[in-house]
């Protein structure tokens, strides 16, 4: 089997697909599938056992400027280039991993040169949250072509029925539709797995890039000035790129020494990612923490599962279909800060209430094993050519 993957975004910009588009690939790759991964920029990787591709950007470039910005459809020389390709390669699936809209001229040229396209939407190229200015669909070109493009793929594999939801408003055929989650290299995991030493104060972790409305970065500030009311002995380690951002703030400033604020922790050395280096980091924290207002699935939610620690959060879209209250972490309900950070209190003064959740944590971890997901989209592909 071949298959072509497009990587709407890529390394070397962080985030959760990239990480899932890279895993997932190295895992078909080991199976023995044929793997081409095209991508828009040059990327330095280390650890692909996968073909990268650069795409020809004057071409899509060129197409692009004139399609968006004057309404000039010249796909026809997009056309002619993808048919090189196929003649050449001979795929027998596209893969669309993460959208944007130079993506979507290549699935309806694809499509009118008869290829079978598969998408997996992400999350900001599906989703839309007006009140923090979510979403690539809120510029309306994209929303447009986007809408007309839908029924132009074969199959969606959906990482949520949050995404599910958004597919189906857009009224996507149900039979089209399949959940494939995102996933962790779960062994990797458990050869790290260290003994954890208790102590007084509560270790939190955080994993996000600085977008500060979306990942609720903008409510450090207030909780933290919580937790210090409520005289609470804590470190709060906070990893992502631009996070530093948070040094900013006074109060965060001023408190340096109840953080650890880390950019990034990417290991292109590494098979699988997350690195062992970020997995140490959460193996030696208590509780996960989110502030997301919106996830369309939350790849560090599972990273902390497989690593044995509960996430605690708000009760936000693409949390509560992997986190269940008292099973695996705990919900907040609504964005209360005081009532989160009394939960974390709590928690802080009574271990029990963790230990009571490591069966649910470790079961919940074993739906997301890149093994597992990745037979769930051998037998998606079988399907598709059938």
């Amino acid at each position: 089997m071949k298959i072509a993957v497009i990587a709407g975004i890529f390394f070397p910009y962080p985030g959760g697909a990239q990480v899932q588009i890279h895993n997932l690939a190295n895992k078909l790759s080991e199976k023995k599938v044929e793997v081409d991964c095209y991508i828009f920029d040059r990327v330095n990787l280390k650890n692909n056992n996968y073909k990268i591709i650069l795409l020809n950007k004057l071409i899509l470039s060129f197409v692009f400027i004139l399609k968006y910005y004057f309404n000039l459809n010249l796909n026809f020389i997009l056309k002619i280039y993808l048919n090189k390709i196929i003649k050449k390669k001979n795929y027998d699936i596209w893969h669309f991993n993460f959208v944007n809209y130079k993506s979507l001229m290549l699935i309806d040229c694809l499509k009118d040169l008869k290829q079978k396209i598969l998408v997996t939407f992400q999350g900001v190229d599906i989703q839309i949250n007006k009140e923090i200015k979510y979403g690539y669909r809120l510029d309306k070109k994209y929303e447009k072509y986007l809408k007309k493009i839908l029924d132009k793929i074969d199959n969606f594999s959906c990482l949520s029925n949050t995404i599910k939801k958004d597919l189906l408003n857009l009224n996507v055929p149900l039979e089209k539709i399949c959940i494939i989650p995102n996933a962790v290299e779960i062994e990797k995991f458990k050869k790290l797995k260290i003994d954890r030493v208790k102590n007084d104060k509560i270790n939190l972790i955080t994993v996000a890039r600085f977008s500060e409305k979306k990942k609720g970065f903008d409510l450090v500030p207030e909780l933290l000035a919580k937790l210090i009311e409520l005289k609470l002995d804590f470190h709060w380690n906070i990893i992502g790129k631009n996070t530093k951002e948070l040094f900013k703030k006074d109060i965060i400033k001023k408190n340096s020494d109840k953080f650890t604020i880390i950019d990034d922790l990417i290991n292109f050395d590494e098979t699988y990612l997350p690195s062992s280096h970020l997995i140490n980091k959460y193996m030696h924290s208590d509780i996960y923490l989110n502030l997301s207002r919106i996830e369309s699935f939350g790849i560090t939610f599972v990273e902390a599962l497989a690593s044995g620690i509960p996430v605690v959060s708000f009760d936000t879209k693409g949390v509560n279909e992997i986190i269940k209250n008292q099973y695996n972490g705990y919900i907040i309900d609504g964005k209360n800060l005081t009532s989160i950070s009394k939960k974390i209190v709590e928690i802080a003064h009574d271990r029990s209430l963790i230990k009571i959740l490591e069966a649910g944590i470790v079961n919940s971890s074993k739906n997301y094993d890149l093994n597992l997901v990745t037979n769930k989209f051998l037998t998606l592909y079988k399907t598709l050519l059938k």
